[in-house]
């Protein structure tokens, strides 16, 4: 088994999913086959508890692909995540290929349950968009980017199912009624061994899949585990925007950003 370790998790996705997130490998959970399974908010809340404990800074692209898989669009995205801040914040700063400032979002929470937004269009204050509206001609939203779906009340859990080898729960979130975005819910696949979401998807009021989020591969910086590469499909089109970590770095260190090293997952 892994020793005890930290696990950086980026999930952008429909939520999901791209931020960082320390889990442990030392804790074992007992698997339920049948129902009743474990509470939603309870792994919900084991992911949270989950995010890192210092200040983080990560530099990752956004890369934008046709049906061949060629590279359509490439922008850069600058995650500065501080979740155990007073208050807590992240934000989410867009820069293209040439380095210039395009977007940029800043949420922090002043009290649980409730978020505070602003929003820059290059170095201007403007109206915040909507989470589910997509940056930059990507298939990944700002709700991907910031996982504002892990602070929505309610859900069930409803099933298990294998992801990348791996048992996960399946949880299902409804969406707020005041949460700016387009989805009816969301639906997670959490490893609760390691606290982390592996898959997620986006569902309209019919029911019908939007968007869905693959964790593709991990890799290790320092004592990290990184989520490294992350895939977005959109649907019915079936686009598909993946994004590609770069680098990673505690905020109060700004030049020990590390390069990952070669590839490799968590022991099961």
């Amino acid at each position: 088994m892994t020793s005890p370790g930290r696990v950086l998790f980026f999930f952008c996705a429909a939520g999901f999913m791209a931020p960082v997130v320390r889990a442990a490998f030392d804790d074992e959970p007992v698997f339920q086959a049948t129902a009743p399974w474990p509470d939603a908010g309870e792994l919900v809340g084991g992911v949270v508890a989950a995010l890192p404990d210092v200040p983080v800074v990560v530099n990752a692209q956004l890369q934008s692909r046709d049906r061949k898989g060629s590279i359509e669009r490439a922008v850069n995205v600058e995650m500065r995540l501080d979740w155990y801040g007073q208050p807590p914040s992240a934000s989410y700063q867009i820069r293209d290929a040439f380095g210039e400032d395009q977007e940029k979002l800043c949420i922090t929470w002043p009290e649980p349950g409730r978020r505070a937004y602003q929003y820059l269009r290059g170095s201007q204050p403007a109206r915040t968009p909507s989470l589910d509206s997509l940056i930059e001609g990507t298939d990944i939203s700002w709700m991907d980017l910031s996982l504002s779906f892990l602070w929505w009340p309610g859900g069930r859990t409803v099933g298990m199912e294998r992801i990348k080898g791996r048992q996960c729960y399946v949880v299902e979130l409804p969406a707020p009624s005041d949460e700016p975005v387009g989805y009816a819910g969301v639906r997670l696949w959490i490893d609760p061994r390691i606290h982390m979401m592996l898959q997620a998807a986006a569902y309209d009021r019919e029911g019908e899949m939007q968007r869905l989020v693959e964790v593709k591969s991990f890799k290790k910086v320092k004592d990290l585990w990184v989520i490294q590469d992350l895939d977005v499909q959109s649907f019915p089109g079936r686009h598909r925007t993946s994004l590609r970590v770069r680098q990673v770095a505690l905020a109060n260190e700004p030049d020990a950003a590390a390069e990952a090293s070669p590839e490799s997952e968590p022991d099961e």
